[in-house]
């Protein structure tokens, strides 16, 4: 089934499940100042579903800060938000173990196909908010390491970095590797960006671009569309459970991450069932679809703070 076709499918049982604001089925409520819910279970492609990344903000948002000293940042976010798009240039980082496709040797159509999937989601045409970002393959280049190929570890991942890494803070640089049996992907915030330097940008696995044998679980491009969201310094829509959020006021309150696509699930007592289909949790490919228009004002404040040259 075509992308389109399933994000109008799960839309219309979006809509049925609204009105009935159902519970998880078989969550376990959590001490967190009011009553929320968390989805059992173990992780891993034998469960069914992987964990997309292991990124956490460290310390305050900084952010917030510079928010604090820029009280015109909304309204020039807004603004860029109707004028013509941010165009991120992209480089792309083949890393692989052989030159076949099951040693990491992504062909160049996926690849393309990949920025389109990124042009789609960050412009809106799935079903969520136009974020004012689209992005553009500057470069591409192939690296054969089977130490690389295997990316676990900081020592390696700074290595093949100092190694690859081109451009600046604007530049967004994507690395396609293998990362193990259950992490899709990791990335380096926007606030955190000068600090750690040749460690800016953005790590998938390579099975997760389009084309991958992950099918619409986790193969249609949207581990990179995730993680390009902390790039741009957005949070997991779960980060701050029922009580903290995500710093987003059009997001709903989420104890814990959503895994595959559990439709109507209602993990905390505030208003509104858990953001599923937001990229920004850790459903299907084929689940999430949408950024919200707070989230396209931050990612643009983000850029502006941090990356914009």
């Amino acid at each position: 089934m075509l992308r389109s076709a399933r994000i109008a499918t799960l839309l219309v049982a979006v809509g049925v499940v609204l009105s009935m604001a159902a519970p998880n089925a078989g969550a376990t409520y959590l001490d967190r100042g009011q009553p929320c819910m968390q989805r059992p279970g173990p992780v891993g492609r034998s469960a069914g579903h992987m964990v997309r990344d292991a990124v956490r903000l460290t310390g305050h948002d900084k952010l917030t800060r510079w928010l604090g000293r820029h009280p015109n940042a909304e309204t020039v976010a807004r603004a860029q938000l109707r004028a013509r798009p941010v165009t991120i240039p992209v480089a792309f980082h083949v890393i692989r173990k052989d030159t076949t496709a099951r040693g990491g040797n992504v062909s160049s159509a996926q690849i393309r196909d990949l920025i389109s999937v990124l042009n789609a989601s960050y412009g809106g045409t799935t079903g969520g908010a136009d974020t004012g970002f689209r992005f553009d393959l500057a470069s591409v280049d192939r690296t054969t390491s089977s130490v690389w190929f295997k990316l676990s570890g900081y020592g390696k991942e700074t290595k093949m970095k100092t190694a690859l890494k081109v451009g600046g803070l604007d530049t967004l640089n994507i690395y396609s590797a293998d990362l193990g049996r259950s992490l899709l992907g990791w990335a380096y915030y926007a606030q955190d960006a000068a600090a750690v330097g040749v460690l800016d940008g953005v790590v998938i696995h390579y099975n997760s671009l389009p084309g991958g044998t992950w099918g619409a679980d986790y193969s249609e491009g949207d581990t990179a569309t995730h993680e390009i969201g902390h790039w741009l310094n957005l949070l997991h829509t779960f980060d701050g459970g029922c009580t903290g959020g995500d710093l987003i006021d059009d997001t709903a309150a989420e104890a814990s991450p959503a895994y595959e696509c559990p439709v109507g699930r209602d993990t905390c007592a505030a208003a509104g069932v858990d953001p599923i289909t937001n990229f920004m949790d850790y459903t299907f490919d084929s689940c999430m679809f949408q950024f919200t228009p707070d989230q396209a004002i931050r990612a643009q404040q983000a850029w502006r703070a941090y990356r914009a040259p």
